[in-house]
């Protein structure tokens, strides 16, 4: 048995996202493995009762950053779940809405980041990132495509020190009520509003396809206010928003959607999109590589930068119909994808316990 400290950025409660699942049901499998999981978010933590720590998150490094040298003060090993991708690259300039679109083109990144932070830090954050990953007992990438994209931004990783373990999905429930609004059959698009998830080239889609309508489900991501005014102003009468659904409803609506809508410019690989499949849903979805290793010939996939190769995906999840979800959820339900890493905590329990 360890005594694990799980770590995430400060901010997971206040706003919470796909790393926040995983981290809970990571420390749900921990336990139930036998070993003793603490919950923290605090930057520099007493590590005084713990055997190691698990840090989650490297796309965001500031605060990750600190907490990885906080363990190395306190001479505590750590082990990171990367849940990464190198977003600046990801997602174009072209994906923000006027005038920022025209900004991130002409501005170099480093710039941008100084003026956003006022003059007071020019940390490097690929520095800050390389650090953490260099410095890391072992790395959870959550696909080989994360894995293969970590090597490729950080020269001088060993592969023997990255495991990886898939994100997981929590099975629809067997018996569900059917509410007026899930007989819509609507498309339904879920999670933060923001230029990543490209609800504004999604709605532009929609302008196209009278006939269907679109359901919104999410709050603003941080930081993209003005991108959610410009997502309104472009949307026509067929697409509704809402911020924020009861749990119960929401996995009505997803198990009774026409089809998930999700083309993001880059997932690893989406809860939601996890969740939809898993309902038997059909899924819409950006070909990116993270997203075709989970979903396969179960995606309908689409150009993220094209509102009309998003609108023949949509077509085509119409025509296909629904699948047989839970052949879906089997492969990918938590129980199944974490249990490489409780064989991982194993190894680790007997390597640390037998320096001690």
């Amino acid at each position: 048995m360890l005594k694990v400290l799980i770590q995430n950025r400060p901010d997971t409660e206040t706003n919470p996202g796909g790393d926040t699942v995983q981290m809970e049901q990571t420390a749900r499998a921990l336990r139930e493995s036998g070993h003793k999981v603490t919950i923290s978010f605090d930057l520099n933590p007493d590590l005084s009762g713990f055997d190691l720590v698990h840090l989650f998150n490297l796309t965001r490094p500031f605060e990750t950053f600190v907490q990885a040298e906080n363990t190395r003060n306190q001479m505590k090993p750590y082990v990171l779940s990367s849940v990464y991708w190198d977003l600046e690259a990801a997602v174009p300039w072209y994906a923000y809405e006027f005038p920022r679109n025209w900004w991130r083109r002409l501005v170099p990144e480093t710039l941008r980041r100084g003026l956003r932070r006022r003059g007071a830090a020019w940390e490097n954050p690929r520095e800050l990132q390389k650090q953490i990953l260099q410095n890391a007992l072992l790395i959870f990438p959550n696909s080989d495509a994360e894995k293969s994209h970590i090597l490729q931004q950080f020269n001088g990783l060993s592969l023997d020190r990255m495991r990886v373990i898939k994100n997981g999905v929590t099975p629809p429930p067997k018996h569900h009520s059917s509410s007026p609004r899930s007989q819509n059959k609507t498309f339904v698009c879920a999670g933060a509003i923001g230029p990543r998830k490209n609800q504004l080239n999604l709605v532009k889609a929609f302008r196209d396809l009278p006939d269907e309508r679109l359901l919104i489900i999410g709050q603003v991501a941080p930081g993209s206010r003005q991108y959610y005014r410009a997502t309104i102003r472009s949307a026509a009468t067929n697409v509704e928003f809402r911020e924020h659904l009861p749990h119960e409803e929401m996995s009505d609506i997803m198990q009774n959607a026409k089809a998930l809508a999700q083309p993001s410019f880059i997932e690893t690989p989406g809860l939601s999109a996890m969740e939809a499949a898993a309902a038997g849903t059909p899924i819409v979805v950006a070909d990116v590589a993270p997203v075709r290793e989970y979903f396969g010939k179960l995606g309908h996939y689409c150009d993220p930068a094209s509102p009309a190769s998003i609108k023949d995906a949509c077509i085509k999840s119409t025509r296909a119909g629904r699948h047989e979800g839970s052949i879906f959820a089997a492969q990918y339900g938590w129980a199944t994808v974490l249990k490489p890493l409780t064989q991982v905590y194993h190894e680790l329990a007997t390597s640390i316990q037998g320096r001690a």
